[in-house]
């Protein structure tokens, strides 16, 4: 799989994991094998919930039961979404990016992101309803030792973060655009340690989160009332986070979006194809799943 350059950003998201069907897009972006992780999606997603909840035999089996209709619909109604989602960037990207292809970019993964966690609500609802408070114990050990980690990943000096940030930058290039001359690389790496710093303001916006389910788990929960909860935290987050958040994603978005034009102009025919060539290969992979 290819992830180094969301590294750092995927350890200040940690807080989403226990939204146990979020794999499917993330798996998307980040470019694997669809179809062998999809394979085992059930598996990963049981796995992942059982480490932050050591699950009783109950509940594994009842999850697994949801899991099947879920993740079959999910094949069925998202997967077309996403493959006509990178077909368009892929068509887009093939005859040059422009600013409105990348607010368009922006506004679709939204609308995606938020479809699949609707997707899990519901039955996130049922879930969690019936975690008992060992479980929240376990729950709450297993995210201080995520937020342990993210604390060390903030109290590194912000140059040495940054740094360390465009150099998964430029290998995430590398790997959909091919090899990159010397010139491209300095400038790449130069855009790329000017962006925001926005490992800090992650961190405590996961924090947040983290105790807002918290609380809900400490009280008395009907389902109803928890999916609504994940509802807000989840497929609104992003009018219910944080000022400081909102305003943060918006200052990376923005940059990303002129890093990425100067980029695009900058390129070769050969890294053109090289990375139409991968985004049809991906293209290919979801229809395959979508057609099993």
């Amino acid at each position: 799989m290819t992830h180094r350059a969301t590294q750092d950003e995927t350890r200040g998201g940690r807080h989403r994991r226990w939204t146990w069907c979020a794999t499917g897009l993330l798996v998307l972006l980040a470019g694997c094998s669809i179809l062998s992780v999809y394979r085992y999606a059930d598996w990963l997603i049981l796995w992942q919930v059982d480490h932050y909840f050591d699950l009783s035999v109950d509940q594994r089996h009842d999850l697994a039961q949801r899991l099947t209709p879920l993740l079959a619909r999910h094949r069925h109604e998202a997967i077309p979404q996403y493959e006509s989602f990178l077909l368009q960037i892929r068509q887009r990207f093939e005859r040059g990016l422009t600013s409105q292809d990348l607010d368009w970019v922006y506004a679709t993964y939204d609308r995606l992101r938020a479809d699949l966690f609707d997707r899990v609500v519901a039955d996130g609802g049922v879930f969690l309803t019936s975690v008992d408070p060992r479980q929240v114990r376990t729950l709450e050990a297993a995210l201080q030792k995520d937020n342990a980690k993210a604390a060390r990943l903030v109290q590194a000096p912000a140059p040495e973060r940054l740094k360390k940030r465009a150099h998964a930058t430029l290998d995430w290039l590398e790997d959909w655009l091919g090899s990159l001359s010397k010139d491209q690389e300095a400038q790449i790496r130069e855009w790329s340690v000017a962006l925001p710093d926005t490992q800090p303001v992650w961190v405590a916006y996961q924090q947040q989160r983290q105790q807002e389910l918290l609380a809900l788990l400490h009280e008395p929960r009907t389902p109803e009332r928890v999916a609504r909860e994940l509802r807000t935290m989840l497929v609104y987050q992003d009018q219910t986070a944080p000022q400081a958040y909102q305003d943060t994603v918006r200052q990376m978005r923005a940059a990303v979006k002129t890093m990425a034009l100067a980029i695009d102009q900058r390129l070769t025919a050969d890294q053109r194809h090289h990375a139409v060539t991968k985004l049809q290969r991906l293209i290919d992979q979801l229809h395959d799943l979508r057609v099993e």
